[in-house]
Protein backbone atom coordinates (compact mmCIF):
# COMPACT_ATOMS: atom_id res chain seq x y z
CA UNK A 1 0.00 0.00 0.00
CA UNK A 2 1.45 3.50 -0.95
CA UNK A 3 1.74 5.63 2.31
CA UNK A 4 0.05 9.30 2.10
CA UNK A 5 -3.02 8.33 0.48
CA UNK A 6 -4.77 8.35 3.61
CA UNK A 7 -7.54 10.77 4.87
CA UNK A 8 -5.28 13.80 5.12
CA UNK A 9 -4.31 12.84 1.34
CA UNK A 10 -8.11 12.95 0.73
CA UNK A 11 -8.49 16.40 2.30
CA UNK A 12 -5.88 18.42 0.73
CA UNK A 13 -7.75 17.33 -2.68
CA UNK A 14 -9.90 20.26 -4.21
CA UNK A 15 -12.79 19.32 -6.01
CA UNK A 16 -11.07 19.64 -9.58
CA UNK A 17 -9.22 16.61 -8.45
CA UNK A 18 -11.56 14.95 -6.09
CA UNK A 19 -14.26 15.25 -9.28
CA UNK A 20 -13.50 12.27 -11.26
CA UNK A 21 -13.40 9.76 -8.47
CA UNK A 22 -16.38 11.55 -6.59
CA UNK A 23 -18.35 10.93 -10.14
CA UNK A 24 -16.99 7.23 -9.99
CA UNK A 25 -17.92 6.89 -6.88
CA UNK A 26 -21.66 8.06 -7.15
CA UNK A 27 -21.93 5.69 -10.01
CA UNK A 28 -21.30 2.90 -7.72
CA UNK A 29 -23.18 3.85 -4.60
CA UNK A 30 -25.57 1.54 -3.39
CA UNK A 31 -27.59 3.26 -0.44
CA UNK A 32 -26.14 0.83 2.01
CA UNK A 33 -23.78 2.88 3.47
CA UNK A 34 -24.42 5.12 6.79
CA UNK A 35 -28.62 4.19 6.39
CA UNK A 36 -28.88 5.27 2.67
CA UNK A 37 -27.67 9.42 4.13
CA UNK A 38 -25.73 10.08 0.26
CA UNK A 39 -24.60 13.53 2.13
CA UNK A 40 -22.81 12.00 4.89
CA UNK A 41 -21.53 8.66 3.23
CA UNK A 42 -19.92 11.38 0.84
CA UNK A 43 -18.46 13.31 3.69
CA UNK A 44 -17.05 10.26 5.13
CA UNK A 45 -15.40 9.40 2.01
CA UNK A 46 -14.05 12.37 0.89
CA UNK A 47 -13.41 14.28 4.24
CA UNK A 48 -15.46 17.39 3.11
CA UNK A 49 -17.54 18.98 5.90
CA UNK A 50 -21.27 19.48 5.37
CA UNK A 51 -21.89 22.36 3.06
CA UNK A 52 -19.42 21.22 0.85
CA UNK A 53 -20.81 17.73 0.78
CA UNK A 54 -23.89 19.18 -0.52
CA UNK A 55 -22.84 21.40 -2.90
CA UNK A 56 -20.48 18.89 -4.80
CA UNK A 57 -22.99 16.30 -5.19
CA UNK A 58 -25.23 19.12 -6.59
CA UNK A 59 -22.71 19.63 -8.81
CA UNK A 60 -22.30 16.08 -9.54
CA UNK A 61 -25.85 15.88 -10.47
CA UNK A 62 -27.58 14.63 -7.42
CA UNK A 63 -30.61 16.00 -6.62
CA UNK A 64 -31.03 16.51 -2.73
CA UNK A 65 -34.32 17.19 -1.63
CA UNK A 66 -34.79 20.81 -0.01
CA UNK A 67 -35.68 18.65 3.71
CA UNK A 68 -31.84 16.86 3.32
CA UNK A 69 -30.17 20.85 2.15
CA UNK A 70 -32.21 22.16 6.02
CA UNK A 71 -31.20 19.39 8.01
CA UNK A 72 -27.30 19.58 6.71
CA UNK A 73 -27.51 23.43 7.54
CA UNK A 74 -29.45 22.83 10.55
CA UNK A 75 -26.65 20.56 11.61
CA UNK A 76 -24.12 23.01 11.02
CA UNK A 77 -25.81 25.51 13.00
CA UNK A 78 -26.18 23.44 15.84
CA UNK A 79 -22.09 22.81 15.68
CA UNK A 80 -21.52 26.47 15.17
CA UNK A 81 -23.86 27.27 18.78
CA UNK A 82 -22.08 24.62 20.57
CA UNK A 83 -18.52 26.12 19.37
CA UNK A 84 -19.31 29.73 20.12
CA UNK A 85 -20.98 28.16 23.67
CA UNK A 86 -17.77 26.31 24.16
CA UNK A 87 -15.74 29.35 23.39
CA UNK A 88 -17.41 31.98 25.66
CA UNK A 89 -17.28 29.93 28.44
CA UNK A 90 -13.54 29.22 27.98
CA UNK A 91 -13.54 32.99 28.07
CA UNK A 92 -15.21 33.45 31.29
CA UNK A 93 -13.08 31.15 33.15
CA UNK A 94 -10.17 32.80 31.77
CA UNK A 95 -11.42 35.93 32.77
CA UNK A 96 -12.51 34.27 35.90
CA UNK A 97 -8.79 33.36 36.34
CA UNK A 98 -7.23 36.51 35.43
CA UNK A 99 -9.64 38.61 38.25
CA UNK A 100 -8.51 35.84 40.70
CA UNK A 101 -4.69 36.59 40.14
CA UNK A 102 -4.67 40.61 39.51
CA UNK A 103 -6.92 40.51 42.77
CA UNK A 104 -6.18 40.03 46.27
CA UNK A 105 -7.59 36.95 47.45
CA UNK A 106 -10.68 37.59 49.88
CA UNK A 107 -9.77 36.13 53.08
CA UNK A 108 -12.26 35.37 56.36
CA UNK A 109 -10.38 37.94 58.59
CA UNK A 110 -11.97 40.93 56.06
CA UNK A 111 -14.91 42.44 55.79
CA UNK A 112 -16.30 46.21 54.53
CA UNK A 113 -14.33 47.96 57.33
CA UNK A 114 -11.18 46.26 57.44
CA UNK A 115 -8.45 44.89 54.83
CA UNK A 116 -7.08 42.73 57.49
CA UNK A 117 -8.79 42.40 61.20
CA UNK A 118 -5.71 41.47 63.28
CA UNK A 119 -7.37 40.98 66.34
CA UNK A 120 -10.38 41.74 68.53
CA UNK A 121 -10.78 43.96 71.63
CA UNK A 122 -11.80 42.90 75.04
CA UNK A 123 -14.90 44.64 74.13
CA UNK A 124 -15.00 42.28 70.91
CA UNK A 125 -14.36 45.43 69.02
CA UNK A 126 -12.63 44.78 65.60
CA UNK A 127 -9.09 46.10 64.59
CA UNK A 128 -6.41 46.00 62.28
CA UNK A 129 -5.73 47.74 58.88
CA UNK A 130 -8.54 49.41 57.08
CA UNK A 131 -9.35 49.50 53.09
CA UNK A 132 -8.68 52.96 52.77
CA UNK A 133 -5.28 52.44 54.59
CA UNK A 134 -4.36 50.16 51.92
CA UNK A 135 -5.78 52.30 49.43
CA UNK A 136 -8.57 49.84 47.81
CA UNK A 137 -12.12 50.30 48.33
CA UNK A 138 -14.57 46.94 49.66
CA UNK A 139 -17.27 47.37 47.30
CA UNK A 140 -14.63 44.89 44.81
CA UNK A 141 -15.62 41.99 47.39
CA UNK A 142 -19.43 42.67 46.77
CA UNK A 143 -20.89 38.95 45.60
CA UNK A 144 -22.06 38.94 42.07
CA UNK A 145 -25.00 37.80 40.48
CA UNK A 146 -24.56 33.69 41.83
CA UNK A 147 -23.21 34.95 45.20
CA UNK A 148 -19.60 34.31 43.76
CA UNK A 149 -16.49 36.85 44.80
Amino acid sequence: MKKGKGKAAKKAMKFADRKAKAEKWVAEYDGTAYGGDIIKAYRKKFAVDRMKAVAELQLLGISLTQEQIDREKAAVKAYQDIQRAKKAKRKKIREQKRMQKDNPVFHEDQDDTFYYIAGYTSGGALYGVTWEEMGLKPDIWELDDQGES
